[in-house]
């Protein structure tokens, strides 16, 4: 085997050098990948929040029309969905909110003891609603229908232009129909 002053330093327990970490190298390509992923990625971030918005408020909608229209056949009385602010041009139709009230007298304002059944606040954002007949309140009858002629509302982000919004049409019938795909200006 040999002289044995070779075979104890065979024998010794000589550390061994392992790396278990990164490189400066590594650490920088990682790095600058990152970067190149999260550059592509942030504006796309962007444009799904602000859709996500959309959605958000043109449901809101939604639901309180549904609700003015379930609870005018439920208890049997006028109920009116109203932009909070009516006095604003057409184009900012619930820019403050709206309003769902049993509209006992049907004056389209609420009076002291009528209930008020829902209050939504104003859109997020640069959301603006824009009524095409310049209605700033849909009175629901007992029957679900609603008074007067129906209308088109339209959302869209003002900050997109040529963006997709969405489009509510409100028919005499007092249902709801949505589209989706509605070019803004």
């Amino acid at each position: 085997m040999g002289p044995p002053a070779i075979q104890a330093v065979m024998k010794s327990n000589i550390p061994k050098r392992t790396s278990s970490g990164f490189t400066l190298i590594e650490l920088m390509v990682t790095l600058a990948v990152m970067a190149v992923v999260l550059s592509i990625a942030a504006p796309s971030f962007y444009f799904l929040i602000q859709n996500n918005r959309l959605t958000t408020d043109i449901n809101r909608l939604i639901t309180s029309f549904n609700l003015a229209r379930s609870e005018a056949v439920k208890r049997g009385v006028r109920v009116t969905i109203a932009a909070t602010d009516s006095s604003d041009a057409a184009n900012e139709w619930g820019k403050d909110g709206w309003s769902v009230w049993v509209d006992t007298d049907g004056d389209n304002v609420v009076d002291g003891g009528e209930t008020v059944v829902s209050i939504d606040q104003a859109l997020s954002g640069s959301m603006v609603l824009d009524s095409a007949g310049n209605i700033s309140s849909f009175t629901y009858l007992t029957d679900g229908s609603i008074t007067g002629a129906g209308d088109v509302i339209t959302l869209c982000d003002q900050t997109r232009t040529g963006e997709t919004g969405r489009r509510i049409t409100v028919n005499v019938t007092g249902r709801i129909d949505l589209d989706s795909n509605v070019a803004c200006p």
